[in-house]
């Protein structure tokens, strides 16, 4: 029975409201940069703008104040992570610390706001993919504009959007950042735990030398999004699960040689599936994200592919265990905590 329902549960699909204009206001959001890089022969405009397009994934019903303040400041972070991880690339001992500070304050912003998931996960994947990419630092600032075009790109899709759906949603009650961790005092001891995981998978991968290290680190980060032990092993399935059959779709894929066009036209495609699927099932948007990315860092720069496939697949099923392993310490740890607590209680309350 047990294992019935567990597979059930990997197999359901969701049914959340409002998708057809959210998945036009997705595409229209990826194939902008990727298009103005294509025109002005420039793909580089195309792979770092559509980092800053994440910011649409964050969109929410609200008012539309509340809305613009939420997708900037995810946007900024989203950049700010990006500069983070590209800077930390020069000193290489500091992207480990780099990317667990960035992940640690993603993480508990994210969680004190109520930001629904994706949560802190984009904020690390973009930082991992900049501690990833080497960049003189004359070019930084160029490589910067693109991604803030990316983000500026989602802002402006997403003011038509709400006037497209043309709800008026209630403003929310303000509360302190004081308040908020008032009343969530765990957040603090999760971000850290998050932080510390995303601290050893990056050090890990970087002493394995694995080429494109950030895969180990993103599927991590991934694998660690589920809200309890249960969720988390789910994740770990599902992941490893798409993941492998993305990658055998990316094979098929990048063995043709497709135009830069029409490389562009695929990668939209998927971006629109990913969002279609990644509310409804997470093991199918698996199959796209990775040939989506694999085709995105396929596109700025050609590499061996025979080879980029397998050092995906390694990342990926080491940083899924290391997040799951993650999980179990600290679950196992709170509980021990929570009777060793108790314990304490009861003792106390009988020698008064």
């Amino acid at each position: 029975m047990h294992h019935s329902s567990f597979f059930k549960e990997l197999t359901t699909f969701h049914k959340p409201q409002k998708a057809p204009f959210r998945l036009i206001g997705a595409g229209i959001c990826m194939a902008v940069p990727l298009f103005i890089g294509y025109f002005s022969n420039n793909l580089l405009i195309g792979s770092f703008g559509s980092l800053g397009i994440f910011t649409f994934l964050y969109y929410q019903t609200l008012p539309l104040k509340e809305l613009l303040t939420l997708l900037s400041s995810v946007g900024g972070f989203l950049l700010f992570g990006n500069l983070v991880g590209v800077l930390s690339t020069h000193i290489p001992w500091v992207i480990p610390i780099a990317i667990a500070l960035i992940s640690f304050s993603a993480r508990i912003i994210f969680r004190l706001y109520r930001i629904a998931k994706p949560g802190a996960f984009f904020i690390v994947m973009v930082t991992a993919m900049g501690s990833g990419t080497k960049i003189p630092l004359d070019r930084v600032p160029t490589m910067m504009s693109y991604v803030l075009l990316g983000v500026l790109t989602s802002l402006v899709v997403a003011v038509i959007l709400y006037f497209i759906e043309g709800e008026t949603p209630l403003p929310q009650k303000k509360i302190s950042l004081q308040e908020r961790l008032y009343t969530d005092p765990a957040a603090l001891l999760d971000a850290l735990h998050y932080a510390a995981i995303l601290f050893l998978a990056t050090y890990i991968s970087q002493s394995l030398h694995l080429t494109n290290a950030y895969w180990m680190i993103v599927s991590c980060a991934a694998v660690l999004q589920g809200d309890n032990l249960r969720a988390v092993m789910h994740r770990n399935i599902q992941r490893i699960l798409g993941t492998m059959i993305g990658l055998l779709i990316a094979a098929l894929l990048l063995s043709i040689s497709f135009t830069s066009l029409e490389t562009i036209f695929l990668i939209c495609f998927f971006f629109l599936t990913v969002e279609f699927f990644i509310k409804r099932n997470y093991t199918i948007a698996n199959f796209f994200t990775t040939p989506m990315s694999l085709l995105l860092a396929n596109l700025a720069r050609h590499q061996y592919l025979v080879s980029l496939l397998n050092y995906r697949l390694i990342g990926i099923v080491l940083g899924s265990l290391l997040g799951l392993s993650g999980a179990f310490v600290l679950t196992t740890c709170l509980k021990f905590y929570n009777r060793a607590y108790q314990l304490n209680e009861n003792l106390d309350k009988e020698t008064e």
